[in-house]
């Protein structure tokens, strides 16, 4: 499954050109051997990295880690248990 392009579109927006061809090689790889991962999680993983190799990085490895964990940083506000959900990354990214 190819990565959706509101991802590949969010990437290139985040980071330099060349950086972006890496990320999204990256991001490829971790899906082909994740495919049970969803377009959420790779949303998650995007909005994580903030145009850093680091922020990918730690995206990448809280995904490999828990994947809800993953979810919760990328989605909601907070950490005492009242979390309030800021936004929906089942949902393709805006342009």
């Amino acid at each position: 499954m190819a990565i959706p392009e509101d991802i590949v579109a969010k990437i290139r927006r985040d980071f330099a050109e060349d950086d972006a061809l890496t990320v999204l090689r990256l991001l490829s790889e971790f899906h082909r051997d994740n495919p049970e991962l969803s377009e959420r999680i790779l949303r998650c993983i995007a909005f994580l990295a903030k145009g850093s190799f680091e922020g990918f990085a730690s995206a990448v490895e809280l995904a490999r880690l828990d994947w809800r964990d993953l979810i919760v940083a990328a989605e909601y506000d907070g950490c005492s248990g009242e979390e309030n959900r800021r936004r929906n990354l089942n949902a393709p990214f805006k342009a």
